[in-house]
């Protein structure tokens, strides 16, 4: 394995179960896991839905012991929103917490958040950052070889 662990997380395995929206709930990653996937993250949540206090996005932040460890994805463009996503994912428990800069959905970028944030390597970092100190677990950011084919920053993101 390349490495054996993401900050003081173990992962059970070198099989980590991607986050996807509208598949990876609790019941998949359960299974998953029993299936021999070492890590799982879920279904990325929206830290705007969180700032009006939905019931949906808080629900899939929910995390059993069978999935652990387990991460919680959270995405936005708002430092601060973030951050506050960050904390309350926290409440439930997460092995990590995953920051979505990578998502190309129209739905998701043509709000500035997922892979339209490597556009503005600034604010990723600043998110990064704003997280980091919210949260007191690792953090870990699914980014994308760049914005699109031709504007491959990935490496200039991951320094920051």
């Amino acid at each position: 394995m390349l490495f054996d662990k993401i900050g003081n997380v173990k992962p059970k395995s070198r099989a980590f179960l991607a986050p996807m929206a509208g598949v990876s709930d609790r019941a998949y990653r359960e299974l998953c896991a029993k299936f021999g996937a070492g890590y799982c993250v879920s279904e990325m949540v929206s830290s705007k839905a969180l700032s009006f206090n939905s019931k949906k996005s808080e629900d899939l932040m929910g995390i059993s012991d069978i999935e652990r460890p387990c991460g919680i994805q959270i995405f936005g463009d708002e430092p601060l929103c973030i951050a506050q996503a960050a904390e309350r994912a926290i409440k439930n428990n997460p092995d990590i917490i995953d920051i979505n800069m990578g998502c190309p959905a129209p739905k998701i970028s043509s709000n500035g958040s997922g892979s339209a944030l490597m556009k503005n390597p600034g604010l990723c970092g600043e998110i990064v950052q704003a997280v980091v100190k919210s949260c007191g677990v690792p953090v870990t950011v699914k980014i994308r070889k760049g914005w699109d084919d031709d504007s491959g920053n990935a490496v200039e993101i991951a320094k920051i």
